[in-house]
């Protein structure tokens, strides 16, 4: 993953005003983290109209470090503690992880 400018994401302001830092994969996967009220999340497959999914964490610091470390094909890397599409929730403290909507 490398990050990138507004320019080089090619994405409209608007979509672009959303998120504090962008990535790009190396097969093209526009991702950015994005701070919601209680926590941040983290956007996989950025479009002009949406996002495919997203993982959420408990800081900034967190979100850019799984940015940093994903490969743009394997499961997220780092302290995420819900990811979205699947359902999945860790408790970061004792690595427990359930599924839960």
């Amino acid at each position: 993953m490398k990050l990138i400018t507004a320019e080089e994401s090619k994405l409209p302001q608007e979509v672009i005003d959303m998120y504090k830092v962008l990535g790009k994969t190396d097969n093209g996967i526009i991702c950015g983290v994005h701070r919601l009220v209680f926590h941040w999340t983290l956007h996989i497959d950025i479009s002009d109209y949406s996002w495919e999914d997203k993982y959420c964490f408990r800081n900034f610091h967190d979100a850019i470090e799984a940015l940093l470390m994903w490969d743009g094909i394997s499961d997220m890397p780092g302290k995420w503690n819900r990811h979205l599409k699947t359902g999945r929730r860790r408790n970061l403290e004792t690595g427990e992880e359930w599924i839960a909507y």
